[in-house]
């Protein structure tokens, strides 16, 4: 891991209990949590705490990872891995978090926290090329993946009869509004 990624620190730790977690915002507040891209929510800091994006958040004790496209802030006990590599993206990281997943799927929940000499020493296996890391077979694997699904959920909603739906202006708004971070969460019920 060492020779593909930077393993570093946050700029600053976001105590969960003394921030105010919002459900929308421009920067995300991502903490060691397994669902929603580890994404808490939302919270407003000062922007120079914010942690790169285009790169891996790992949860230290909980060995989860997701890709964070955009800059973000963090909670406790998460390191944050900068690739090495320029072609690294939101396409190839899957592939690489799934191979990382691989390689930290023996490890029992808190084993060592994860320290920083545990994730630098693990080993993955990627496709190569030419003796090089062959990321357009990564790109084309997870763009085959994602087609693949793609083409189940367009025969489920032909077999529902739901293929040939036309949204209101209401949802049209609302789908926009979904894809621009628009979008408000509910609390808890």
């Amino acid at each position: 891991m060492s020779d593909l990624f930077e393993v570093n620190s946050y700029k600053k730790r976001f105590d969960a209990n003394k921030v105010e977690v919002l459900n929308n915002g421009q920067f995300p507040y991502v903490v060691r949590m397994s669902s929603n891209n580890g994404q808490k929510g939302y919270i407003i800091e000062d922007e120079l705490f914010l942690n790169d994006g285009n790169t891996i958040s790992f949860g230290q004790d909980t060995a989860t990872m997701f890709y964070q496209e955009k800059p973000y802030f963090t909670g406790d006990k998460i390191k944050i891995l900068k690739p090495k590599y320029v072609r690294f993206n939101k396409k190839n990281a899957q592939f690489f978090i799934l191979t990382m997943s691989k390689a930290f799927s023996s490890f029992s929940w808190g084993a060592s926290s994860f320290n920083v000499k545990i994730i630098e020493s693990q080993k993955i296996q990627l496709p190569t090329k030419n003796g090089k890391i062959d990321f357009d077979f990564m790109e084309n694997f997870i763009a085959e993946l994602e087609a693949e699904r793609l083409a189940e959920l367009e025969a489920y909603l032909l077999a529902t009869g739901l293929i040939d739906t036309t949204l209101t202006h209401e949802e049209q708004k609302i789908l926009e509004d979904f894809e621009n971070d628009k979008f408000e969460w509910g609390g808890g019920i």
